[in-house]
């Protein structure tokens, strides 16, 4: 009883103080609530202003298998995109609210029909073609109108129902999921008969009724090598080493003594143990630390991943996006990394324990609220956010190959379009108007 009394005195003594106090601390609170609203409002402002051009890519008719491979060479190609690190721009980020740029690759399926979509900004529109027709000489590329804006801007669930997820990873970014590099290995050296990763997501696609649309996007955004810090501390661990405590800074004189009366040896002894554990590694552990060390070795985009699947309340089907979500699930080995929803447009409602239905108070509403919100954040390409922070998964230019390319005819898609005609050049000897 004592205790209890302590604690609720100590509470009610800070409580006193900062009421009394409140002119110390009640400005520096309203000044960052200030400052990040006046941020918030700022690259509000910076977005709206940027010019969007929406591209199909229309895979070409006579390629038998297009190695994923392609895409990952334009996506290391959009790497260059890179701007830096944040804090080398402060200024135009602090004053201007810019925001490094980013792309938004798009499968989707209106009614069945599939199509291939990038969204980039018009600045970098000829970076785009250009890396797209080094690596698909036969496709073709048009510009054309968002198709969400063939939909209701705001979302009205008397027109139509929606069902959504964004995608996260349920392992750290270093683990790797699986590439289209085991899928090639599987289905041998005949190009008919190589497997390829997106086959399923587009035969799920294929399948839709009219009146359904299933949309994929993948947002990236370049980024630099600091996450291979955490990335090497895994490798570490993988190696059996063990992570050194951080020692004080003032302990540096310590240090050096140390290292003159043989500190050097004791390292040396360390590496030994170290090397000596590796051997000991199975072929799981050594395959896993393998593919973290391949992934930590290429370029990389912070990548947010979500799916859309809307449709009319009479062919509604609650299993579209689970059935895209387990296409992901080839990606996955049980030592690896693969994804799992992290925020879902359902929800059981409050106290949900107390109801034999497992459906809590106001679960209604909050569903509706989540439509609502993943609905406008899909149109707007926008990064998804959970509790107020940005959410993504860190994937290198493999791993996005491995989820977003362009299809071969290895892939029976029926309703995917396709060039049916190559376009060629003009004959150097074709007679010209004379100007007048």
């Amino acid at each position: 009883m004592s205790e209890l009394s302590g604690t609720l005195n100590a509470l009610w003594d800070g409580l006193r103080l900062s009421v009394v106090y409140w002119w110390a601390w009640l400005p520096i609170v309203l000044g960052v609530v200030a400052y990040k609203a006046w941020l918030e409002s700022n690259r509000a402002q910076f977005i709206s202003k940027i010019h969007w051009v929406m591209l199909e890519l229309i895979p070409p008719a006579e390629v038998p298998y297009a190695s994923p491979k392609a895409a990952e060479n334009i996506f290391s190609g959009l790497h260059a995109t890179y701007a830096g690190k944040p804090g080398t721009k402060w200024k135009a980020q602090f004053f201007l609210g810019k925001v490094p740029v980013w792309f938004s690759f798009e499968i989707i399926s209106d009614g069945g029909e599939t199509h291939f979509f990038i969204r980039c900004e018009d600045k970098q529109r000829n970076l785009v073609e250009a890396l797209v027709f080094a690596q698909y000489p036969d496709a073709e590329i048009r510009e054309v109108p968002d198709y969400v804006l063939n939909m209701p801007e705001k979302f009205d669930p008397a027109q139509f129902d929606a069902f959504g997820a964004e995608l996260e990873f349920t392992k750290e970014h270093a683990y790797p999921i699986k590439s289209y590099l085991e899928f090639e290995e599987a289905g041998g050296k005949d190009e008919y008969q190589r497997l390829d990763p997106i086959a399923p997501l587009l035969e799920t696609m294929s399948a839709l009724r009219p009146g359904e649309h299933l949309w994929l996007q993948f947002l990236i955004r370049a980024t630099g090598d600091d996450w291979t810090i955490d990335g090497k501390k895994i490798v570490d661990k993988l190696k059996g080493k063990k992570e050194k405590p951080r020692k004080p800074a003032f302990l540096w004189l310590f240090e050096i003594i140390d290292s003159l009366v043989g500190i050097a040896k004791e390292e040396k002894k360390e590496e030994k143990e170290a090397e000596f554990n590796l051997q000991k590694l199975t072929a799981a552990e050594r395959k896993v630390l393998e593919q973290v060390e391949f992934k930590l070795a290429k370029l990389a985009f912070k990548t947010g991943i979500r799916v859309l699947y809307t449709a009319n309340p009479e062919s509604f089907n609650g299993a579209r996006v689970p059935s895209v979500i387990g296409m992901f699930k080839q990606l996955y080995y049980t030592n690896m990394n693969t994804f799992k929803p992290s925020v879902l447009t359902k929800d059981k409602g409050i106290l949900k324990w107390i109801f034999p239905s497992d459906i809590g108070f106001f679960a209604g509403g909050k569903i509706l609220k989540k439509k609502k919100k993943m609905y406008e954040a899909y149109r707007r390409r926008m990064f998804p956010r959970n509790k107020g922070k940005e959410m993504f998964c860190i994937l290198n230019t493999e791993e996005l190959a491995t989820l977003w390319h362009l299809p071969g005819l290895n892939v029976k898609a029926p309703l995917m379009p396709r060039v049916q005609a190559k376009k060629g050049q003009p004959p150097a000897i074709l007679p010209t108007r004379p100007h007048a």
